[in-house]
């Protein structure tokens, strides 16, 4: 793949799969072996574990969106600097829906293998976003 089709490959997966929970996208998008591994604390394999993963950060952050700032592609990586953004609307790093708007920023390795995801980690400041809803 190119290196524009790694990126678009990519941003079609924070804004499909994860930004508007499309599951069709999903299949589409990611291997049958996909690894994940999030910052909240979930890692899974395949799509069942990354469709729960997801239904997760949607209960605590429904309006969650992630927005690509920097990336940089190395071969079949992409690297990116993420920005995450929500309502807090349900239980979150063990903290209880409290309405409050949060904003954390994160890092994604993204792996690409027979043109799709095969396997996605993000580290995100969790410090932050654990400050942001506790006040």
């Amino acid at each position: 793949m190119s290196e524009q089709a790694v990126e678009t490959l990519v941003r079609r997966f924070w804004d499909e799969v994860i930004g508007r929970w499309d599951k069709a996208a999903a299949r589409e998008l990611v291997t049958e072996d996909f690894a994940w591994r999030g910052s909240l604390g979930a890692e899974s394999t395949g799509l069942d574990g990354l469709l729960q993963y997801a239904a997760a950060a949607r209960a605590a952050l429904p309006d969650l969106s992630v927005t690509l700032d920097e990336s940089a592609v190395a071969g079949h990586q992409l690297w990116a600097r993420l920005t995450f953004r929500g309502t807090h609307r349900g239980l979150l790093l063990g903290v209880p829906a409290t309405g409050r708007q949060v904003a954390y920023v994160g890092m994604g390795v993204h792996d690409v293998g027979a043109d799709r995801l095969s396997r996605v980690w993000v580290v995100a400041d969790t410090l932050d976003v654990r400050l942001q809803v506790t006040g």
